[in-house]
């Protein structure tokens, strides 16, 4: 008989091509394979069944709190053992009769291993030659409906099947013949190895050399460039490979192992192993495939709604639809509001459908999930409500020229949590909202209704100089100035009578805000020159003088000709102390 003949999950009689079984039926229909738990329910062998096994328990039987437990003969239920005996339980009583059979198998005194039945005390005894078995109770023919003497022969002649089937495999021929057998397996893994490595590294080199990648375009915008989707085909072959390695290393242990009657019972259960979580998780998906189908339907309302109300603010941002009271920079901001509101109604919507949504673990882990982000989020809750507050209030721009603090430059960029300003020395800053909305904001570019950006520096001016020619200089220098407006004219405040001058301010319009540090400086050099040209010193912010043989506070170029400095006064009388 063949070395593997009686097993309990691949069958009786089973030949070498016979490895190949599990792997098909695999890729045919994972969730459909049944699991170790139901491959070994007691309902598998009885009396009358096809393999001639022990009788399986009644639906009664099965809703005691004692189940069935196997009698494992080389890691194979041999039988099922229903009911216990005083205060043994079933899985006592079979643990006690794998362990006997274990010592009769293992016994080469033991010649003959045929199963006699004994009368005796009310109970059917299974003896091999003097060794006990086990005894069969009334209990255990009341619990399966059957007499006792026959459910004594029924395992009486598995028992036998099994220990004899267990003792062949210890042989030299059969031993010698796995071995061949496991030698052929070897190489065949061997091979199928190379080839499945040569396959993976022919196709990853014929994916490097093709052309094809770079047509996945629309029109001229590039939707995915070639090298990564080159590497992601190149991480899903080495998935394929890994799993289908995988698979076969399994199955080649799985029949390898099973070859020898050492190691038979760990490759009965390693197939299992892999195969279980598959077969559960493939049974959970068809379960939950009603849900999941309007957990779709939910996502597909959301999404065009999404769309639809994307299409709408992107026409009232664009001028295409205009509201009077709904300036166009509300339309991004607005539209990622709505979209978030979408996106939390579907959760809410579809939360009860999700896997799972009903059992504590998941509440308890939802409940802890919102904890941790309401304690960390707080910032982060302050900055996106002061986004919206500055949004909706029209604080800035993206482009305008703005002053926030001490921070001077243009805004480059708005979110819900922060801003960025580029200064004017080419550094980018980044301002979270929240401060910002604390801080005073100083926009340079809203205009307005108004004529324009007022700008204005002031100079101060000695008593002495008039103040008509003051503001007429000024004037001058400003209208000379490029970005100032010349309608509406400049004009000159005196803001302040000093000790010892006159402050002087000038005011001139410019439409030009992000161009002000510009024009500010070519504005201080007209009112330098043309204060030169005319003689008058620039007396700020504080200038004393001897002027007894000093030169004028003007440059050289600006002094008439044949100027000399006044001559220095000595006097030549002696002091007192002489």
């Amino acid at each position: 008989m063949h070395p593997n003949a009686g097993g309990a999950i691949f069958g009786r009689g089973r030949e070498p091509w016979r490895c190949l079984i599990p792997l098909a039926a695999l890729l045919v229909g994972l969730t459909l394979w049944p699991s170790t738990a139901s491959a070994q329910e007691p309902a598998t062998k009885g009396p009358g069944s096809a393999s001639g096994g022990a009788a399986a328990p009644s639906e009664e039987v099965e809703a005691q709190p004692a189940p069935a437990a196997p009698v494992l003969v080389g890691g194979e239920p041999a039988i099922w053992v229903l009911t216990g005996i005083g205060p043994y339980t079933p899985e006592v009583r079979a643990e006690r009769i794998s362990g006997r059979l274990y010592k009769i198998i293992h016994d080469q005194s033991i010649q003959d291993t045929k199963v006699s039945v004994v009368e005796a005390g009310g109970a059917s005894e299974l003896r091999i030659g003097q060794r006990l078995v086990m005894a069969v109770t009334k209990a255990d023919a009341a619990t399966v409906g059957l007499a006792r003497e026959r459910l004594a022969r029924e395992y009486a002649k598995d028992i036998e099947a099994a220990v004899r089937n267990e003792r062949l495999r210890y042989t030299p021929a059969v031993l010698i013949r796995s071995s061949i057998y496991a030698l052929i397996s070897t190489i065949a893994l061997a091979a199928m190895l190379w080839l499945m490595g040569n396959l993976s590294r022919r196709l990853q080199s014929r994916l490097r050399r093709s052309r094809w990648l770079d047509s996945l375009r629309v029109q001229k915008v590039q939707l995915v460039t070639a090298d990564r989707l080159a590497r992601t085909i190149n991480r899903l072959i080495l998935a394929a490979r890994i799993v289908v390695t995988i698979l076969v290393l399994d199955v080649y242990l799985t029949y390898v192992l099973g070859l020898f009657p050492w190691t038979r019972a760990v490759s009965l259960q390693l197939f299992d192993y892999l195969l279980a979580p598959l077969s559960v998780a493939g049974t959970a998906f068809l379960g939950y495939l009603p849900k999941l189908l309007f957990v779709l339907f939910i996502t597909l309302v959301i999404y065009l709604a999404i769309r639809l109300v994307a299409v709408l603010f992107s026409a009232i941002q664009s001028g295409r639809i205009v509201f009077p009271d709904f300036p166009p920079e509300w339309a991004d901001p607005t539209n990622k509001i709505v979209r978030l509101l979408l996106i939390a109604f579907g959760v809410v919507v579809a939360f009860p459908y999700l896997p799972a949504s009903g059992s504590p673990a998941f509440t308890g882990v939802s409940v802890f999930m919102g904890v941790l982000i309401s304690l960390a989020s707080s910032s982060s809750l302050s900055n996106m409500i002061a986004g919206l507050v500055l949004t909706y209030t029209g604080a800035f721009r993206l482009g305008d020229r703005v002053q926030i603090g001490e921070t001077y430059g243009d805004i480059l960029k708005t979110s819900m949590l922060a801003t960025r300003i580029r200064t004017i020395k080419n550094e980018e800053v980044t301002i979270p909202n929240s401060i910002i909305l604390n801080s005073s904001v100083t926009n340079f570019s809203r205009k307005g209704k108004t004529p324009g950006l007022i700008l204005h520096t002031s100079v101060t001016i000695g008593y002495d100089a008039p103040w008509r020619k003051i503001h007429e200089l000024l004037i001058r220098a400003a209208t000379e100035t490029p970005g100032i407006l010349s309608d509406p004219k400049p004009f000159v405040w005196q803001t302040a009578l000093n000790d010892f001058y006159v402050t002087y301010e000038i005011n001139a319009y410019t439409d030009r805000p992000h161009e002000i540090n510009d024009i500010y400086a070519v504005l201080h050099a007209k009112i330098q020159d043309s204060f030169f040209e005319a003689g008058v010193e620039i007396m700020s912010p504080h200038y004393t003088s001897l002027r007894d043989g000093n030169t004028v506070a003007i440059p050289e170029q600006y002094r008439g000709p044949g100027y000399r400095p006044g001559g220095f006064q000595v006097d030549s009388r002696p002091s007192k102390a002489e």
